[in-house]
């Protein structure tokens, strides 16, 4: 039985060598995730594997049965296969199953059963297509769920791209992938594509960008996303701070480094160890490779005794509004922190370290207003806001930090 499979371009081959359990595909026009999904479906499917494609639109599930019936025409002619032509199902010898059907809403998809999920244009379908019947579709087998989609500004496949590119697990993974990318796209193709495109949607449709939305709480990220690769005898003599966020049950714990002479920022880091003495040296030892004069660390939750240990060993503390070691980040205080670092974008006046899972956790952050028209900021569900916080700290340190502790001998000795 000869089966015809589409030679993958090298994204598209690291993205099917990968084992991650949920994979999230942001992708230009013509990159070829649809080819790429109809191949991982006929090759679960020889192995036995239920597979259910959902889009949007019947345009969509159209395009995606025509690459599924082009790679099986020999065994479809010979009827091996099974097809069933209106309802858009593929039943394989070995037991497995393609199956495409629209899904505006989650509606659609409630009482369908799979082994691999492949949600298409995912940005353009209710979030609840995949929080209230995907994923549970997928429990009782630990099924794979793809969500694959252009970018239609930051909505909730925003939310799901950064949550794949924060996870240290391997479960999930997220990767971007432009027009340009393809390389069996003819330049004349791509011209023909592009010719009527404004430049927000060339940016959105071909690069595959996140635009910005008009409630978004950071403006102007990409102009300040350019500081250099530097060393600390480049900036010897210079006043360094840094910020940190320390990591709770699921977070990661995030500092920040920046020199406030050159405004830029000159190193971070970000990781998931729980031990929090191991945390402590971790981020001590950068401090001080560096020459921090500052260290401004969030005080709440863990952060007290944190805090506490690390004025013991001599690391310069700094204090926060309320004039105690650290910054307690309450409803009140909250706000600035987050308006300070917001504003400094918008008026460029610092330049930082371009890092996907940083600049996404930028772009994800929200503001809510509630009744009493106060505004609150925070992460969207499912995606961590460590690197914000670290960054509004060191900023905050910036403009108004100085140590404020007695120092004990220690660190900086």
């Amino acid at each position: 039985m000869a089966i015809r499979l589409h030679k993958p371009h090298p994204k598209q081959a690291a993205i099917k060598a990968s084992d991650a359990k949920r994979k999230v595909l942001a992708c230009g026009r013509r990159f070829g995730k649809t080819t790429l999904v109809a191949d991982v479906a006929i090759e679960a499917a020889l192995r036995g594997y239920k597979s259910l494609f959902a889009a949007p639109t019947q345009d969509q599930i159209e395009m995606f049965w025509r690459c599924c019936k082009w790679s099986l025409e020999e065994p479809l002619q010979q009827k091996h296969i099974y097809k069933n032509e209106t309802r858009h199902i593929l039943e394989f010898p070995s037991g497995g199953v393609i199956r495409a059907k629209t899904a505006w809403n989650a509606d659609t998809l409630r009482g369908d059963y799979a082994d691999r999920l492949f949600l298409e244009e995912f940005a353009m379908m209710s979030p609840e297509a995949w929080d209230e019947v995907g994923a549970p579709m997928l429990l009782d087998n630990d099924g794979d769920a793809w969500f694959l989609s252009s970018p239609k500004r930051r909505n909730h496949f925003h939310d799901f791209f950064v949550r794949g590119l924060q996870d240290t697990t391997g479960r999930w993974r997220s990767w971007h992938g432009t027009s340009h990318d393809n390389p069996y796209l003819s330049e004349s193709a791509l011209a023909e594509i592009t010719r009527d495109m404004t430049d927000d949607a060339y940016r959105q449709e071909i690069l595959a960008e996140f635009l910005e939305n008009e409630g978004a709480v950071f403006r102007n990220l990409i102009a300040c996303m350019s500081a250099p690769k530097t060393t600390p005898e480049a900036h010897k003599g210079h006043r360094i701070v840094a910020g940190a966020d320390w990591g709770k049950q699921n977070d990661a714990t995030a500092t920040s480094l920046v020199c406030a002479d050159c405004r830029q920022e000159v190193a971070h880091d970000r990781f998931t160890e729980v031990d929090y003495t191991f945390q402590r040296k971790r981020l001590m030892s950068l401090w001080q490779k560096w020459g921090v004069v500052g260290v401004l660390p969030e005080r709440n939750s863990m952060g007290d005794p944190i805090i506490e240990q690390l004025i013991e060993e001599g690391c310069p503390v700094s204090m926060g509004p309320d004039r105690k070691a650290g910054f307690m980040t309450t409803a009140k205080s909250k706000p600035p922190l987050i308006e300070s670092l917001a504003l400094a974008f918008e008026r460029e006046e610092c330049q930082w370290i371009d890092e996907r899972v940083w600049l996404g956790e930028l772009q994800a952050y929200e503001c809510k207003i509630n009744q009493q028209g106060r505004s609150s900021y925070s992460a969207p569900d499912g995606v961590h806001d460590d690197t914000v916080i670290a960054r509004a700290l060191a900023w905050w340190e910036v403009l108004h930090g100085g140590p404020g502790i007695e120092f004990l001998p220690g660190l900086y000795d």
